[in-house]
């Protein structure tokens, strides 16, 4: 499995939930319509953006499941580490802990933040909140340090 896939599968996959939830109420709806003879406006776009976010989220997680991670040689802090040195300790898996920081950031940034303050939506609160408790869950899971023996 390559994290970096399915790292990025997953936050384009969230992005385009959350976007698509956001601008379900969008007048004329884009993904209602067989054809549309007019001008879309910035929220039809982001619709339209959104359902591009979560198809390249749909492409990307069986590419990722499926590829094989590239085996890396150990840095100097990672031996440094195993023999007692002052070195750091590895993470488990530092993708899943970008992910997680990730989630978490963007949950708050550009979900919870613009949806409590600007939309009045609990519904996206909702998705936001759990955009962070998913980040969270990442970022301690991917952040642990590995037991060297």
């Amino acid at each position: 499995m390559d994290v970096d896939y399915v790292a990025f599968a997953v936050l384009m996959g969230v992005f385009g939930i959350v976007g698509i939830t956001a601008t379900a109420h969008v007048s004329p709806n884009v993904l209602a319509a067989v054809t549309c003879n007019c001008i879309p406006g910035p929220a039809a776009r982001l619709q339209e953006l959104s359902v591009v976010f979560l198809a390249i989220g749909l492409v990307l997680a069986p590419i990722g499941l499926l590829r094989k991670a590239t085996i890396r040689a150990p840095s100097p802090a990672d031996e440094a580490g195993a023999s007692g040195g002052a070195g750091i300790p590895p993470m488990r898996s530092p993708g899943v802990f970008f992910l997680g920081v990730a989630l978490v950031v963007f949950g708050v940034a550009l979900v919870i933040a613009p949806s409590f303050l600007v939309l009045k939506n609990t519904l996206l609160i909702g998705e936001g909140a759990g955009m962070v408790v998913l980040g969270a869950l990442f970022g301690y899971t991917g952040g642990r340090t590995r037991q060297v023996v």
